[in-house]
């Protein structure tokens, strides 16, 4: 479980490694920001669509064979971010390019390895199980932004594209000396062709796309906002990261014991005040305490809506259920980034992050409206049909 977590986290590495680089070094290209916006939000884009492949081919073809697709496709994208005469070159299309890839990784690598976790420990660890894996991810979101920043510093989206090649070579070797039980690393092989979908997953996605706004927002247009008055943008993702990585855990020891709908609730509440913060004009301490809300926000919220996911589905379909959690996050970040880009160039950045906090207010009321959310733990889906 330790090595499954440590891939992850080195995999991630081909989405997170851009997190904030990318939008920096184009805006210090004199990019405008409703562009930054739309190429950022490519990626995320490209989830959406990419997870309605991998899902049925996670459950049917198996989760190493996908972490190796995911893998192979981050590669190619640092790879193309790595040719500096197609960044001189002043287009958009190698930007476009890499994120297109960078979201097809994203769709084959995270939901392959989530959807394995709950196989490997029984039903009354899985809050914790998915809790570690899902830290080992938001650690990505905590050393490689500042990492990425500094190498961008240092040789530009070039270093970059050599820090993140070799993270993702690290986790394809590591991957291999894994052992996965049986049913977790075989596919179902129960349909032939489409996404699965259960009318029991429909809450836990809407409530995690309306939260998730906010930060396609936040990761396309908060880094140019603060590089603009030489605030430090690093600071924020990282006591975000690491407030995320702090409550995680606990969250998932909760969610196994007690109603998942309270914790949720708790981590929109925190997300709002960190979105009161971010209307103001930034600072570092103003961008780190915004960092710190909704690092905690995340915390609290994601590990309840996973575990509600992995307690809502079975081996034939989880693959599907967490390829679309996948796809729910990306969405949201798409939502955010490409959506609002009018917004931005019309109202300006406040408007946008405005219009994201309408999405928490209406994932909370999708919390109280789910009986499954009000449920105790683990023992409220035990012995119970998958609906």
């Amino acid at each position: 479980m330790l090595r499954l977590a440590i891939a992850l986290f080195l995999v991630q590495a081909g989405f997170h490694g851009y997190t904030a680089s990318l939008p920096l070094a184009l805006s210090r290209t004199g990019v405008a920001a409703p562009e930054i916006g739309l190429i950022v939000g490519v990626a995320p884009l490209l989830i959406v669509i990419g997870t309605l492949a991998t899902g049925p081919l996670i459950d049917r073809l198996g989760a190493l064979r996908m972490f190796g697709v995911g893998a192979a496709a981050y590669v190619l994208g640092a790879a193309i971010l790595a040719v500096p005469a197609l960044q001189d070159a002043g287009a958009s299309w190698p930007f476009v390019l890499a994120r297109i890839l960078q979201g097809a990784g994203y769709a084959a690598a995270a939901p392959a390895v989530l959807s394995v976790v709950p196989a490997m420990v029984p039903p009354k660890r899985q809050g914790v199980a998915l809790a570690v894996a899902g830290t080992a991810q938001t650690l990505t979101l905590v050393v490689l932004p500042p990492l990425s920043i500094a190498a961008l510093d240092i040789g530009g989206l070039q270093a970059v594209a050599v820090l993140v090649a070799a993270c993702i070579a690290a986790a394809v070797l590591l991957m291999r000396t894994v052992r996965l039980p049986a049913r977790a690393a075989q596919a179902a092989g129960a349909r032939r062709f489409g996404v699965s979908f259960r009318r029991a997953w429909a809450i836990p996605l809407l409530v995690m796309f309306l939260y998730t706004i906010h930060w396609g927002v936040a990761v396309a247009y908060v880094p140019a906002r603060a590089d603009a008055v030489g605030a430090n943008v690093g600071l924020f993702f990282v006591v975000d990261g690491i407030l995320v990585v702090l409550f995680r855990i606990p969250s998932g020891w909760l969610a196994d014991r007690f109603p998942s709908g309270r914790l949720v609730l708790i981590g929109l509440g925190l997300t709002s005040i960190a979105i009161v913060l971010l209307v103001q004009s930034p600072t570092t301490l103003l961008l780190a305490l915004a960092g710190g809300f909704l690092g905690a926000g995340a915390g609290f919220l994601s590990t309840p809506l996973l575990v509600e996911l992995g307690r809502r589905s079975s081996a034939s379909n989880r693959g599907s259920a967490f390829a679309l959690y996948s796809a729910a996050i990306a969405g949201a970040h798409a939502t955010g980034s490409i959506v609002a880009a009018p917004l931005v160039a019309l109202a300006g950045f406040e408007a946008a992050i405005l219009f994201a906090g309408i999405g928490v207010l209406f994932a909370a009321a999708l919390t109280l409206s789910d009986e499954g959310l009000r449920r105790r733990g683990a023992q409220a889906w035990q012995g119970e049909p998958v609906q």
